[in-house]
C-alpha cells in the first residue's frame, strides 16, 4: 500500500522542497519506489529535478484538467532513482480558479498510486485549492519548521488553520510529524527555538527526533538534478535525511520493499507521546493537546 505524504507549511523558505526531494531520495536509497509531485506553481521542485520550469512543460496542471494521462506527465530522475510529476504549464491559473473540487487530485491518483511505496507532495506556501487537494489526497502531512522565531509562530498559526480546515470540510488530518529545519547548534537562538518546540503542549508530541541541521551542501543542490546523497554523501545533510527516512518509515508503518525481503518482517511502531522506541504505538498519530517530547541534541562542528 502506498504512503502519501504532503510536505506542507504556509510559510515559504522553511525547507519544504529540500525536504521533499531529499526525503524522497533517501527512501529511494532504501529501495522504496518513490514518486514526487510538484503542487507549487512556482515550480521549485520541477526546476530542481529537471533544471528548468517553463509554460511548455506538461505536468500536474494537465493531469488535474484531464488533458494528459499520468503516463504522459511523469518523468524519471535517473540520478535520484525516482519518478516525479512537474508542476505543469498553468498550475497557477488552476489555483486561482474554482473549477477543481477538493477530490480532483485524489481521484486522478487512483490510476497510479498503487505502483509506488511512497508518494510525496511538495506543497505551495498558501491555503488555496491546491492545498485542499493535497489534504484530501494525502494520508498524512509533514510540517517543516525553520528553527527561528517567526517561522515557529507561523507554524503555530498553520496548525490553527488546519483545525479550521478540518472543521469546515469534515475530513481528518493525520500529522506525521513536525520537522525542525535549518538548525544551527552554534547559535543560542536555534537552541532556544528547538527547546520551545519540544516543550510546547501542542507541538512537542509531534516533533521528529530527527533534526535537519544547517548545511551548505543542501543549499547548493537546487537545479542540479541531484540529492544530497550523490553530491555530499558524508555530510550532515545526508546523515539527517537518512535518519528522517528511517523515522518516516517507522511512523507510517511501511513494510520493507518486496524486492528487499524474502519473508515479511514485523515493523515496530513508536509511542510518539512518550518517545520510547521500545514500545509499540497504537498505530495512529493524531493531533494532541498535551504530552511531551524528549530529545537530546549534540552539538558538533560542521565538517563540510
Amino acid at each position: 500500500m502506498s504512503r502519501v505524504i504532503a510536505v506542507m507549511n504556509q510559510k515559504g523558505g522553511v525547507g519544504k522542497t529540500t525536504t521533499a526531494v531529499n526525503l524522497g531520495a533517501a527512501l529511494s536509497e532504501k529501495s522504496y519506489k518513490v514518486l514526487l509531485i510538484d503542487l507549487d506553481p512556482s515550480g521549485n521542485m520541477t526546476q530542481w529535478l529537471s533544471g528548468e520550469y517553463s509554460k511548455e512543460q506538461i505536468g500536474l496542471s494537465e493531469l488535474l484538467e484531464s488533458k494528459n494521462s499520468f503516463g504522459e506527465v511523469y518523468n524519471k530522475s535517473e540520478k535520484l532513482n525516482l519518478d516525479f510529476v512537474p508542476a505543469g504549464g498553468n498550475l497557477g491559473e488552476i489555483a486561482s480558479e474554482s473549477g477543481l473540487s477538493l477530490y480532483t487530485l485524489k481521484n486522478r491518483m487512483e490510476h497510479f498510486s498503487a505502483d509506488y511505496d511512497f508518494i510525496l507532495f511538495d506543497c505551495p506556501p498558501s491555503s488555496d485549492i491546491l492545498i485542499g487537494n493535497a489534504l484530501f489526497a494525502a494520508d498524512s502531512i509533514l510540517i517543516p519548521i525553520q528553527t527561528e522565531a517567526l517561522p515557529l509562530r507561523a507554524g503555530a498559526r498553520f496548525l490553527n488553520w488546519l483545525e479550521d480546515f478540518t472543521g469546515k470540510n469534515g475530513n481528518s488530518i493525520n500529522i506525521l510529524g513536525i520537522l525542525p529545519c535549518m538548525y544551527d547548534s552554534r547559535t543560542r537562538l536555534s537552541r532556544i527555538i528547538l527547546e520551545t518546540m519540544k516543550a510546547s503542549e501542542n507541538i512537542g508530541p509531534l516533533v521528529f527526533n530527527t533534526i535537519i541541521r544547517k548545511n551548505v551542501r543542501l543549499a547548493e543542490l537546487s537545479g542540479q538534478d541531484k540529492s544530497i546523497f550523490k553530491s555530499a554523501s558524508k555530510s550532515y545533510g545526508a546523515s539527517d535525511y537518512i535518519d528522517l527516512a528511517d523515522e518516516v518509515i517507522e511512523r507510517t508503518g511501511a513494510k520493507q520493499p518486496v524486492a528487499e525481503i524474502k519473508q515479511p518482517e514485523k515493523i515496530k511502531s513508536v509511542n510518539f507521546a512518550e518517545r520510547d522506541a521500545t514500545e509499540e504505538d497504537s498505530g495512529e498519530l493524531v493531533y494532541q493537546d498535551s504530552g511531551s517530547a524528549e530529545y537530546v541534541a549534540t552539538e558538533k562542528e560542521e565538517k563540510d
